[in-house]
């Protein structure tokens, strides 16, 4: 997706993300997690014919992301209180073990989407790296005392900071080039399981799904990414 603003769209999603967790009450929990693992990205290049190029094939690249959750009900920490939430949430148990499976977030990532194929004899490459920031909303549901699934959707947007295009021995900046250079926006889903190992801190293994959304066409043709990812990662609870 090429946006003639992305700074403005940059600031949006920002301050938005921003307000977002400021409103939330300080009643809830939260945590943080690093994750590392490999993207796995499809470039589908649609021409000016509408057809879509089969030539490219995805190539490996690295997933890095700092990620902060909320837990929007902290049932623990509710029983302690007197207030009327908290007596609501006491009488009503179904509810609240509902509410307390709601998880809300927002990541920080680094992403490389690479990419290569053939035309004819010539061998291109594809190397990027992109810098986002996502949000997301889902559930994490307990299956047994320290092991658990979760769920989310996920909202991510991220713009190119580097990345170069190899047609044999040739070399292009593709931060040039109009179909990577803009804000680009995707949606998808992130499912997860988490094995708590203490108080303080927890594993999980994952898999992340994404598909380019809103994008724009360039001189008639359209590229959109669709990385599929598979990561680990650490979460710690600070408090």
């Amino acid at each position: 997706m090429n946006l003639s603003s992305p700074a403005t769209w940059t600031h949006v999603v920002s301050v938005g993300i921003i307000w977002l967790f400021a409103i939330t009450p300080p009643l809830h929990a939260q945590n943080w997690s690093i994750q590392l693992g490999t993207n796995n990205t499809h470039y589908q290049f649609t021409n000016s014919l509408g057809t879509q190029v089969s030539s490219l094939r995805p190539s490996p690249g690295r997933h890095l992301a700092l990620s902060y959750q909320k837990v929007l009900l902290d049932t623990s920490k509710l029983l302690l209180k007197s207030n009327r939430s908290a007596l609501y949430f006491t009488n009503h148990s179904t509810q609240a073990k509902l509410v307390s499976m709601l998880r809300l977030g927002f990541q920080l990532s680094s992403e490389q989407l690479n990419a290569s194929g053939n035309a004819g004899i010539s061998q291109f490459a594809y190397q990027t790296e992109f810098a986002g920031i996502g949000i997301q909303a889902g559930l994490q549901i307990p299956i047994r005392k320290k092991l658990s699934v979760e769920v989310a959707g996920k909202l991510n947007s991220q713009y190119l900071i580097q990345g170069t295009q190899r047609i044999d021995s040739q070399q292009f900046d593709l931060l040039q080039d109009p179909q990577f250079n803009g804000l680009q926006l995707s949606a998808g889903y992130v499912t997860q399981v988490n094995y708590r190992i203490n108080t303080l801190a927890a594993l999980h293994l994952g898999f992340q799904s994404l598909k380019s959304i809103g994008v724009s066409a360039v001189n008639s043709t359209e590229l959109a990414f669709q990385p599929a990812t598979v990561f680990i990662g650490i979460r710690l609870f600070p408090n």
